[in-house]
């Protein structure tokens, strides 16, 4: 019953001289196709949507994404739940999405790169803060090449940290101990701050810890602070040569 003009399949409606805009249906399909200049769409009404919508698959339409006009001068564009953005030649290749909960990035081929090409630029990777706000757990920080750790990082039991190509180096804890294994050339333990030490301390018997050997830095010896005690027919030896041994079989003491 409203007033319509009705144009047959095929037919075109041309804009400009050089038929620059046109709108058509060929019977099955619709196009608006520009040949020069921008194109543009544009919506006037204060706080309204542009809305894109298509079939749902179940013989009704849907909001696929909108340009929101309620941002206050902030373009958004809308992704309403359980859509998704989908990059790539095949359905899945990358997709980015969130279903009302959590937000997912998929990567179904290939590399999944995460590149910052600004000179000395870094990339932030932020999280809750545990007060309402988020910070910074670790960086990639381009200016000092190096990754930074800003909170403390967790490995769950058995889980390893290794070090060096042929994973040489290995530090994890199995649930009741915590082992470090070297395999390859010689394990350093090295600390270079003047006149300081390095500590082995293990539990004192009454709940707490203590020294047992110290390296001492400043004095430059071993500070030895509990017994040693060698096993029947381990040498303590003493001089370059092991000139002076002392040492018992199980039986005897010699010297």
């Amino acid at each position: 019953s409203d007033p319509a003009t009705v144009f047959p399949d095929n037919s075109y409606i041309h804009f400009g001289a050089g038929f620059d805009l046109n709108l058509g249906h060929n019977g099955s399909n619709s196009y608006i196709t520009n040949n020069t200049g921008d194109l543009y769409i544009r919506n006037f009404a204060d706080d309204k949507d542009i809305i894109f919508q298509s079939d749902d698959g179940s013989g009704g339409v849907e909001t696929f994404f909108f340009l929101d006009g309620s941002h206050g001068g902030n373009p958004i564009t809308m992704f309403p739940d359980n859509s998704a953005l989908n990059f790539g030649s095949t359905l899945g290749d990358l997709k980015i999405s969130h279903d009302g909960s959590n937000s997912t990035i998929n990567n179904g081929t290939g590399a999944l790169v995460l590149r910052q090409s600004v000179n000395d630029g870094d990339i932030l990777f932020q999280c809750d803060d545990g007060s309402g706000g988020t910070t910074e757990y670790f960086s990639l920080d381009g200016s000092i090449t190096l990754v930074k750790f800003t909170k403390s990082a967790l490995f769950k039991d058995n889980v390893k940290a290794n070090f060096g190509d042929g994973v040489d180096l290995e530090i994890y804890s199995d649930g009741d101990n915590g082992v470090i294994t070297h395999d390859g050339g010689t394990l350093t333990i090295t600390n270079t701050t003047d006149d300081s030490d390095i500590k082995l301390q293990s539990d004192d018997g009454s709940g707490g810890v203590t020294d047992y050997i110290k390296l001492d830095g400043s004095a430059t010896n071993t500070k030895v602070y509990k017994d040693m005690r060698f096993s029947d027919s381990i040498d303590a030896e003493f001089g370059d040569g092991g000139d002076f041994k002392i040492y018992h079989d199980g039986s005897n003491t010699y010297l």
